[in-house]
């Protein structure tokens, strides 16, 4: 179905900018009046990783004349075999600011605005409505939440992509679309607690999974900037790259089952062995990673747990216990512990490889999936006090609501996970 440029064309092109653009001028769907809109036109990206960085590129290089960028996080070396906008040079950066200056770089004939920050819902209204499209490489649904209410809001378009090991997602929602418009809510109806055992950092991802979906991306944002194409309204996008397949699944306002069941068939339990051939779910950092639908626990060790919002109105087990502490508070705890004026567990339900990388000394390892076996309870009875922590804090969250549905009541975790204590509390030891 045609559909409508999303802005109107700037002024004429310069020399430069024809002779830049020359092999895309001479496409019939962009020609000089495309090439003009795309020279105005307003594009934030969420997430300068592993999606961000193929979109990034491609965007710029295509001449879309204002690029914003939100990322709170820096590089590390773990990013550079899927994050290809960054350099050596650029571990330790502000990514945000990393990834503006490569583009620039690359093109000087566009501008491209970093936003250092965390997106918030005190700033995603402002950043949103400075852009005509948002596309979103963000690993987590909290995030992409916040990001596609604002466009909807706005009405904004709102690409979003995810990737998990082999296999990626690409889809647009746009209330103003065709057939009424689509959004978030009507692919995954429904958002599980925030589990992040399959993410990109527990599961891995194949960095060029992440280009090819990002591409994908990219190629969605100009069809809507330039008004040619089929954009993909109401279409998910499923590729898996061990087979080498790409196939579409249709969603409405009502999930249809088959969107439904392939989106789900992404995303497989945390304690199930990887699939050789999944459809595709998930993430992101880079992407979402996951956590997208509803899922099948029916052979996980850890039940799903209630939504934050459902949990937080209903009083129950913990409800006097902090939800969480910080780092300088637990690095007080520990050594009140050594005192002998504290007791508690603290318990690393990381994976056994991860431990291996790093850890809190006086922790006990209990990997996640085994948290409700009759070993973890030796560790950490019910009736004891207990911290838990992960990699930056989500497994930990989520991990504490299911220990309180299953007869914990003084359960905390760390915010920010091992990850922030390594950067606050011992900067010596190594982050991944």
């Amino acid at each position: 179905m045609p559909h409508a440029p999303l802005v109107s064309p700037g002024p004429p092109l310069t020399p430069d900018q024809r002779r830049r653009y020359a092999r895309q001028l001479s496409l019939d769907q962009v020609g000089d009046l495309g090439q003009r809109r795309l020279a105005v036109a307003r594009v934030l990206m969420i997430g300068a990783g592993g999606l961000g960085s193929p979109v990034l590129t491609a965007l710029a290089a295509a001449g879309v004349g204002t690029i914003g960028i939100v990322d709170s996080d820096s590089v590390e070396v773990s990013n550079l075999h899927r994050q290809t906008i960054y350099s050596m040079a650029d571990l330790a950066q502000p990514k945000a600011e990393a990834a503006a200056a490569a583009l620039r770089a690359h093109n000087p004939l566009i501008e491209v605005v970093a936003h250092q920050t965390r997106l918030t819902a005190a700033n995603v209204q402002e950043l949103v409505d400075d852009y005509d499209i948002v596309v979103d490489g963000t690993d987590n649904f909290a995030t992409r939440h916040l990001a596609h209410d604002a466009a909807a809001r706005l009405h904004k378009p709102y690409v979003w992509g995810s990737v998990l090991r082999f296999d990626g997602l690409v889809t647009t929602f746009w209330v103003d679309g065709p057939r009424g418009g689509t959004r978030l809510e009507d692919l995954f109806p429904s958002t599980p607690g925030p589990d992040e055992a399959e993410t990109c950092a527990m599961a891995g991802v194949l960095g060029s999974v992440c280009a090819s979906i990002g591409a994908m991306m990219a190629t969605e944002t100009l069809k809507l900037i330039v008004g040619f194409g089929e954009p993909l309204f109401g279409r998910l996008l499923v590729h898996d790259g061990l087979d080498a397949s790409w196939r579409e699944v249709p969603y409405s306002g009502s999930v249809p089952a088959e969107a439904e069941a392939a989106a789900a068939a992404a995303v497989p339990s945390s304690d199930t062995a990887p699939r050789e051939t999944a459809p595709a779910e998930a993430l992101p950092p880079e992407t979402v990673p996951v956590e997208a639908v509803t899922r099948d626990t029916s052979h996980s060790q850890v039940p799903t747990h209630a939504h934050p919002a459902a949990a937080a109105a209903e009083p129950g087990p913990g409800s006097g216990t902090p939800e969480e502490i910080d780092s300088e508070e637990l690095a007080a705890l520990l050594a009140d512990r050594a005192a002998g004026t504290a007791d508690f567990v603290l318990v690393d339900i990381r994976e056994p490889w991860e431990r291996d990388i790093v850890a809190i000394d006086g922790s006990a390892l209990v990997p996640m999936a085994q948290l409700l076996t009759e070993s973890a309870r030796q560790v950490l009875d019910p009736d004891s006090r207990v911290i838990l922590y992960c990699h930056h804090g989500t497994r930990s969250e989520y991990a504490r609501g299911v220990l309180l549905d299953n007869g914990w009541s003084d359960v905390t975790h760390l915010a920010g996970g091992i990850d922030d204590w390594v950067r606050r509390i011992e900067p010596g030891k190594p982050r991944y």
